[in-house]
């Protein structure tokens, strides 16, 4: 089983195991995309549209964790996942008691919660990484959660990864792979206000990550 490693923060290198298959979906998030998310929570900070200390990660349809963890890890006040599975979700109260009380594991179904979220923090950052199955019937169940997200003013931006381009208005998309990454920020914001080193740093990963696939 393929171990998934903290990139930075105060839990650098940490790993944990790649979350158990549910009906047979395995698919967890690569290093390269989990990479390119925090690249860009680091520009939100650097432009003082994000204070971590003050702000929540919340990691819909949760898997392994790896995302809170490295949320966690980089100095978010506190995670919010949401876990369906209850093996997966027990492996994750599990996994995220070792490292205090700033964590909230919920086993509920995200899409009939969503709209009862309560999450006092200021800030919030939101990643979604519904199966992959999902997006033959549930597209636009998918959009519809994330408008309601961007809807709250203390979203500051939403990820979701998937197996195709959503293609949807105010969205950008990057493609690592055969997986992508669609992003939005509320406000005025793109990814060509990055910081130009975060911009460069991204696509020379990008370009290294197709290399090795090739």
């Amino acid at each position: 089983m393929k171990a998934l490693k903290v990139q930075a923060g105060k839990l650098k290198g940490k790993s944990i195991e790649t979350p158990i298959a549910v009906a047979g979906n395995t698919n967890f998030t690569p290093a390269i995309l989990k990479k390119s998310v925090f690249d860009i929570v680091g520009s939100l900070v650097l432009k003082g549209r994000l204070i971590l200390e003050e702000s929540a990660f919340v990691d819909f349809f949760a898997g392994s964790g790896q995302m809170a963890l490295e949320a966690m890890s980089r100095g978010f006040a506190r995670v919010v996942l949401y876990e369906l599975a209850w093996e997966r979700s027990d492996n994750l109260r599990k996994l995220f008691a070792k490292f205090g009380d700033n964590s909230e594991i919920n086993r509920k179904d995200v899409f009939r919660f969503y709209n009862k979220l309560d999450i006092p923090e200021k800030s919030k950052i939101y990643f979604l990484d519904p199966p992959y199955s999902f997006w033959d019937k549930k597209k636009e169940k998918i959009k519809s959660l994330l408008d309601f997200l961007l809807n709250d003013t203390a979203t500051v931006a939403v990820f979701i990864q998937s197996p195709i381009d959503p293609d949807w208005p105010g969205f950008e998309t990057r493609k690592f792979g055969k997986n992508f990454l669609t992003f939005r920020a509320n406000g005025v914001w793109n990814v060509s206000q990055l910081p130009n080193e975060n911009v460069s740093e991204i696509s020379e990963d990008i370009s290294s990550f197709r290399e090795n696939e090739d």
